[in-house]
């Protein structure tokens, strides 16, 4: 803010001897003008009591937009999709993370005082009995194959859980795979599971036996993600409405135990999450900000005025144009959103000006002679124009904020230009009247010493090509620069919620970067999915006529074949196929003799094995059959719902799945997935542009 000094003369201005006047009868009626100052702080404060934080970024873009409005058409005919938590369960074991949902599904619905549902695909029963029905029907059979074979080891162990029977089991599977002449190689997968869980327990730590990889096809074994899709029961009254579900989720998630919590990595993210957190560390951070912000201008006042009693006052009057500044904020716009919110710290950078330039004219003219009085009148009447000429022009600066469809910046436009006219108002009104009860505050400082004032004469030629060289240094890092649009970039990046957001959009599967069109009748869904199919850029394009599976009738011919077998596994009971060894050594050292020579998988269940052997006592035997059965019975529990399994048509759909393509007032999505990684700008902007030219 650069200021004009002028001498007294013909050039004084009317806005000089404006503010010039004014400063005189605040200071002449000091008491009356302190009096309606704190009136008005009390009522800026009580205003401000009701200043709330939105969180939500898809608000700082203008309502009126055309995307805008398509937005609040999705939200209103879809608004679960907003407001749903979404728990995410990561692991390399599918049966772990599996584990973990059908906890959490089973505790969360016990809460249904701040939660009003909660789904996860992987263990719903309906998709537990025909999930089959969605995989290939090259991949069902291959899994129905796997299934039939195995069938009596399953019904074994289902009678007898131990390990003695187990390795008995393995045993068999061996004899038979060897009569059969079938490759040793059938067996790789189930040797591998067994060389892991052993492994684990030697040790001394805990693999539960993933059942799904050794019996099913898992297209990534080594990263498996499940969803939990949390609906909360919102309190609108709260500033953060789904706070008590989250806290109970929070709970809950902690409340699991150990031993099945610890295989697996669970994130919690959704609109409601990242509001939450967001609206924490704003408020923490806005905090933070704002103190150190005024107490290193404080610090620097002290240096710059070497006066204490004029920093103060400088500091109050800053004070008291952040408390009027956010009561004008609470009557303006209400809630702040993520950009906004950072008047608070702005206005101490701008606000403070005007007080220094009242203060160290003030102290000037005192040091020249005048009277307090006459002091603070000089000062107006020689730095008026100067003062209001920079509160307007930078007022002027941030009203042009408030002409953009960026709501954003609307608000910090709005903020920052009313604030700055108060901030000057305050500084012409508040010092002098605060000299008039105090005037020693005014004081005289000394003038600035030979020494500074030589070095600064010598350094003042060089100034413009320090400047200079200062902005040619620039132009590389400045060229590096880019603009992100994206809404999450403006939140906490170390934040629980960000980090679980990330996860799922790390891969097009799962992220939640998508796109949503709406469609009056199933036959128009079913007409835009197909346009979207196979284009580039676009991965997948999903309506209601998606969540019908293709070829049941080819894939239910594959249970039907399947059915003795897996209903044998189920309910049935095992026949000996190979003669019990009476005698001799156990189970567990008769595998190792027979897997004696064997290489590669074979070979690493005999060294697992044998380093188990030796420290096998009844206490690891227990833990160890843990281990191995942990995650059977839900297995067998799937196994089960299988045999229940028809086909599927919209009627036999669960209502937690229509209502992700269909609405109450029959409005169908389509829902389209990108083919990139789209956490890039640029792969962001090739999917966006795509879907657009498909369908505007």
């Amino acid at each position: 803010m650069k200021m004009v000094e002028r001498s007294m003369g013909s050039d004084i201005t009317a806005a000089d001897r404006a503010v010039g006047w004014v400063m005189g009868r605040c200071h002449a009626h000091a008491v009356a003008v302190l009096v309606v100052l704190g009136l008005v702080m009390l009522a800026s404060l009580m205003a401000a009591t009701r200043l709330g934080v939105d969180t939500d970024s898809s608000k700082m873009i203008a309502p009126h937009l055309p995307a805008q409005q398509r937005a609040l058409a999705l939200n209103a005919a879809f608004p679960h999709l907003k407001s749903s938590i979404a728990v995410v369960v990561r692991s390399g074991n599918g049966d772990a993370a599996d584990a973990v949902a059908t906890e959490l599904v089973e505790r969360l619905s016990e809460r249904d005082d701040v939660i009003e549902s909660v789904f996860a695909p992987s263990v719903a029963p309906f998709l537990m009995a025909h999930g089959f029905l969605y995989r290939s029907t090259e991949e069902v059979d291959s899994n129905f194959t796997r299934l039939v074979k195995s069938a009596n080891l399953l019904a074994r162990l289902r009678a007898d859980q131990t390990v003695e029977t187990f390795f008995d089991a393995l045993n068999e599977a061996a004899t038979l795979t060897e009569r059969a002449e079938i490759s040793a190689d059938a067996l790789d997968r189930l040797y591998a599971e067994t060389a892991t869980v052993l492994e684990a327990r030697t040790a001394e730590k805990s693999h539960g036996f993933a059942w799904s990889s050794v019996l099913e096809q898992e297209s990534d074994l080594d990263r498996v993600t499940r969803i939990i899709s949390v609906r909360p029961l919102l309190d609108p009254s709260r500033l953060s409405p789904a706070k008590p579900a989250l806290q109970a989720l929070e709970e809950v998630i902690a409340a699991l135990p150990e031993e099945i919590k610890r295989p697996v990595r669970i994130g919690v993210t959704g609109e409601p999450a990242l509001r939450g957190q967001e609206l924490q560390s704003v408020i923490g951070s806005i905090g933070i900000s704002l103190a150190l912000s005024l107490v290193l201008v404080g610090v620097i006042l002290a240096v710059g005025l070497k006066s204490i009693g004029q920093a103060g006052l400088a500091l109050g009057s800053l004070l008291i144009s952040l408390v009027i500044t956010t009561g004008f904020a609470a009557l303006a716009v209400g809630a702040l959103n993520l950009v906004s919110v950072a008047f608070i710290v702005l206005m101490v950078g701008l606000g403070i000006d005007f007080a220094i330039h009242v203060l160290a004219h003030i102290a000037e003219q005192r040091r020249h002679g005048s009277p307090a009085d006459a002091a603070v009148g000089l000062t107006g009447q020689r730095t008026g124009l100067a003062l209001a000429l920079s509160a307007v022009t930078t007022s002027l600066a941030f009203i042009a904020f408030a002409v953009t469809d960026f709501d954003g910046m609307t608000q910090l436009g709005l903020i920052g230009a009313a604030g700055v006219l108060i901030a000057f108002t305050v500084a012409i009104t508040f010092i002098p009247a605060a000299l008039g009860v105090w005037p020693k505050i005014a004081g005289c400082p000394a003038s600035v010493e030979p020494q500074v004032a030589s070095a600064r004469a010598r350094l003042r030629p060089a100034f413009p090509m320090i400047v200079i060289a200062a902005g040619l240094a620039a132009v590389l890092p400045a060229s590096q620069a880019r603009f992100d649009a994206d809404p999450m970039g403006l939140r906490d990046q170390d934040a629980p919620s960000v980090r679980a957001f990330r996860s799922l959009a790390e891969t097009p599967e799962t992220t939640p970067y998508r796109a949503s069109v709406l469609a009056s009748s199933i036959i128009e869904a079913s007409e835009i999915a197909e346009s979207f199919k196979g284009q580039k850029f676009i991965g997948e394009a999903l309506s209601i006529n998606d969540l019908i599976p293709k070829d049941q009738e080819r894939k239910l011919d594959l249970l039907d074949f399947a059915y003795p077998s897996i209903a044998h596994a189920v309910s049935g009971t095992a026949t000996e196929l190979v003669s019990k060894v009476k005698g001799g050594p156990d189970s567990m050292s008769r595998l190792v003799q027979r897997l004696d020579g064997g290489d590669d998988t074979a070979g690493r269940l005999r060294e697992a094995l044998s380093a188990y052997r030796s420290i096998r006592t009844e206490e690891t035997d227990g833990a160890l059959e843990a281990d191995l059965f942990r995650y059977f019975p839900m297995l067998i529990t799937r196994l089960g719902l299988m045999l229940e399994s028809d086909f599927v048509d919209a009627g036999t759909l669960p209502q937690e799945l229509r209502q992700r393509y269909v609405s109450e007032n029959g409005v169908y999505r389509v829902e389209v997935l990108p083919q990139e990684d789209v956490g890039f700008p640029a792969a962001l902007e090739r999917f966006v542009t795509a879907a657009a030219e498909i369908n505007p």
